[in-house]
């Protein structure tokens, strides 16, 4: 076993390609990777439940500031609504427009194919093997 060998470095460098790949193919439609990923977020959880701006926070681990800011441009941009809830009209629930949900859409898309492309390296039973590692060491990081 090659003991120079860091874990947590080499994980670093292929999360910040993984990063670099989707920001950059996500730029063209002029929003940021957080961006994109607030976006999916919203519509996938929107399905389930309202999705609040405490939520994004809470998510994505992000100070109340920042999401303020985020969500305030992608109001801007035409991307999201807030949507006073009946209940309680002081609380907003984030709902995407139909032009967020073209622009999830296209993201979206765009990262089905770059991981497709990155899961073609592998075979089924390394990619097998590599999801069960994962796991593992995810698990073992909890403890």
């Amino acid at each position: 076993m090659n003991r120079d060998f860091h874990i947590g470095k080499e994980i670093d460098i292929l999360s910040n390609k993984f990063k670099r790949v989707i920001n950059h193919k996500i730029s063209k439609y002029g929003v940021t990777g957080i961006q994109g990923k607030i976006i999916g977020f919203i519509k996938f959880e929107s399905v389930k439940r309202d999705v609040f701006q405490k939520d994004i926070e809470e998510e994505f681990d992000i100070r109340r500031s920042s999401v303020t800011s985020v969500i305030t441009l992608l109001e801007k941009k035409g991307y999201v609504r807030r949507v006073s809830v009946l209940k309680d009209a002081r609380l907003k629930k984030l709902v995407l427009t139909e032009k967020g949900l073209e622009l999830h859409s296209k993201v979206h898309n765009d990262i089905d194919d770059f991981e497709n492309y990155v899961k073609d390296e592998l075979t089924e039973d390394e990619m097998n093997l590599f999801i069960d590692i994962l796991n593992r060491v995810n698990k073992r990081i909890e403890e």
